[in-house]
């Protein structure tokens, strides 16, 4: 009765959560969008961060991000968004797939909107084409609406305790890849919190339409999809990680 009592309550605290989470959210990423657009003092400050973090580079952290940041990297992200939507699409969770795709696919879009518009250049130039600008960062946005929306999908049914851990974690990991964007010099300041802040208020309209939608979202996810998602993205991690540190 117990936990029941908190699943309950949790869901019903769920919708002012999250929007307060999306208003707060456009919030800081449309402020962060117009101090870059008119080259506001925020622009300073993503030198003054960006010069700060590479006098403390070392091989040793550099290793370490480099491996960090592969968590946010297609290479890692998209297996997992496919292994996903296959688990879903086993289980006829049709409606659910269709999020899926929605989270992940607009996500990717609206950072190719956003980088093609801006144009805002990249503190080191190692990429091409879209790539090559870096207003939104891409691993920072779309890390949070897949690795966010995931645990909202993984969390809902579970005991406030359960959720808390979930979001713990997933918040810890999502920081550090922002982090490993800064600390590489692959991104600005700036372009990191613009891009988490975008992610989260997209993600957080998913997560309230979700939870207001057909009879088949009722019951909580599995420990099996957990599993299975994690043994995809152990696996995905580690080669693309493994790949990176040997060709540096």
């Amino acid at each position: 009765m117990a936990v029941e009592r908190d699943v309950r309550l949790a869901g019903r605290r769920f919708p002012l959560l999250a929007g307060l989470l999306i208003l707060g959210s456009l919030w800081l990423f449309l402020g962060v969008l117009e101090d870059v657009a008119t080259n506001d003092p925020l622009v300073d400050f993503d030198l003054t961060v960006q010069q700060t973090l590479q006098k403390l580079r070392t091989p040793l952290l550099d290793g370490v991000m480099v491996a960090l940041t592969a968590l946010g990297g297609v290479e890692v992200v998209l297996p997992l968004v496919i292994a996903a939507l296959a688990w879903f699409v086993w289980h006829r969770l049709w409606r659910t797939s269709l999020y899926w795709l929605l989270a992940a696919g607009i996500a990717e879009l609206l950072v190719k909107v956003l980088k093609w518009l801006l144009h805002r250049p990249r503190p080191a130039s190692l990429y091409q084409g879209l790539e090559m600008y870096s207003f939104p960062s891409g691993h920072a946005t779309v890390a949070v609406v897949v690795y966010g929306f995931l645990a909202f999908l993984v969390c809902r049914g579970k005991v406030a305790a359960v959720q808390w851990r979930v979001g713990l974690m997933t918040g810890a990991m999502l920081l550090a890849i922002g982090f490993s964007r800064l600390y590489l010099g692959v991104h600005w300041f700036s372009d990191v919190i613009a891009g988490m802040s975008l992610g989260l208020a997209w993600a957080g309209a998913l997560a309230i339409a979700y939870s207001y939608g057909a009879p088949e979202d009722v019951r909580p996810l599995p420990l099996s999809l957990s599993l299975w998602l994690m043994l995809v993205l152990l696996l995905a991690w580690s080669w693309h990680a493994g790949i990176t540190l040997i060709d540096r």
